[in-house]
């Protein structure tokens, strides 16, 4: 059984209400860098991942709208260490 919603996804519905009170639309970086207190250039690659699972759990329980209404970033590029552990014949 379910415990409730955890920390990050209560973290999202809150700056999502905020932002809708203010009549905007919070991106998932907006709401990311809300939600653990840095600007959205200094987000972590687990903290994004973390934020997305949290909008996606909270959709999947019909408690957001969807992403339609979150702009969910474009995917990160990998990074150049692991693209060389891809060619390295390993």
């Amino acid at each position: 059984m379910s415990k409730g919603l955890g920390r990050i996804q209560r973290g999202c519905l809150r700056v999502i209400e905020e932002y809708e009170a203010a009549g905007k639309r919070p991106t998932m970086l907006n709401i990311a860098s809300e939600v653990y207190r840095v600007r959205p250039d200094r987000l972590s690659d687990a903290q994004h991942v973390a934020t997305r699972r949290a909008l996606t759990s909270l959709w999947q329980k019909g408690l957001v709208s969807g992403q339609g209404n979150i702009q969910f970033a474009p995917e990160r590029p990998q990074r150049l260490t692991d693209e060389r552990s891809c060619t390295d014949g390993g």
